[in-house]
């Protein structure tokens, strides 16, 4: 596995957060199986606009940045790419490498700050994929897309699947819809979070959370000088582990961009 050690001071906490929560986020995917149907079921993995996107991968070089519980790396290997998974979470990337060992996949992993890929070289993959909750760790978004662009090919495709920012400006209140930071207020945001990440109760573990606008990843993402081809938003639903109640409010964020 190769590594970086080239993290910030926010970065670094953060990494040691998912480190602490890696084995009881591994329980709980084994407590649903869904790692073990990945590779043979992508839709369960994926929206059908992101399948749509990403086509016929077969032979090609896709990177997962930020992959933490590799859903999205265990799909695209079963799609049949060469898949490099990038994470700043040594023990989340471990429990993956077993994974990949009992399910038969051939998958390169990577332990890095994704704002950081001087380990991977330019231009070297066909598609780049960042998705689910990853950019609310990141410190610097502009930088972050920079480097996923250089390391994406010509005409190769930039992903983009996250969490609504609509979604983390809100108290934890179960019945009523209460601001509890502007949505312009980028952070840092300092959490003190349980060992376990499942729990909501305040813990000795410090985190930082960087709450990112709409206009702030669509700029982020077009500054690159890659070609906007889709940009929606998707769903509607309350999930239940927000802990208030959001049915209504969008639940997606999907960017995609050609490189020029």
């Amino acid at each position: 596995m190769a590594e970086s050690d080239n993290v910030n001071e926010y970065h670094a906490a953060n990494r040691a957060r998912w480190n602490h929560g890696a084995e009881a986020w591994a329980a709980m995917h084994d407590r649903r199986g869904t790692w073990r149907v990945a590779h043979r079921r992508p839709e369960q993995v994926f929206l059908p606009q992101e399948i749509e996107l990403i086509g016929d991968v077969e032979g090609r070089r896709v990177c997962v940045l930020g992959s933490g519980d590799n859903l999205a790396v265990f799909a695209f290997a079963g799609m049949g790419a060469r898949v490099t998974s990038v994470d700043i979470s040594v023990e989340q990337l471990a429990v993956a490498q077993r994974r990949a060992r009992e399910l038969g996949l051939t998958i390169e992993f990577v332990e890095s700050d994704v704002s950081d890929l001087g380990c991977l070289p330019d231009a070297s993959f066909d598609l780049v994929y960042t998705g689910g909750h990853v950019a609310v760790w990141v410190s610097d978004l502009r930088t972050y897309y920079r480097e996923a662009i250089r390391i994406l090919r010509r005409k190769g495709l930039f992903l983009i699947n996250e969490y609504h920012p609509f979604r983390r400006i809100w108290k934890g209140e179960e019945s009523t819809l209460a601001v509890a930071y502007s949505y312009f207020d980028n952070g840092p945001h300092e959490y003190l979070a349980s060992r376990d990440v499942l729990d909501k109760a305040q813990g000795e573990i410090k985190q930082f959370e960087f709450h990112w606008t709409v206009s702030e990843y669509l700029r982020a993402v077009i500054e690159q000088g890659v070609d906007l081809i889709r940009f929606e938003e998707i769903g509607d639903e309350a999930e239940g582990w927000e802990g208030a109640p959001l049915q209504g409010l969008p639940q997606k964020l999907l960017i995609a961009g050609r490189n020029s």
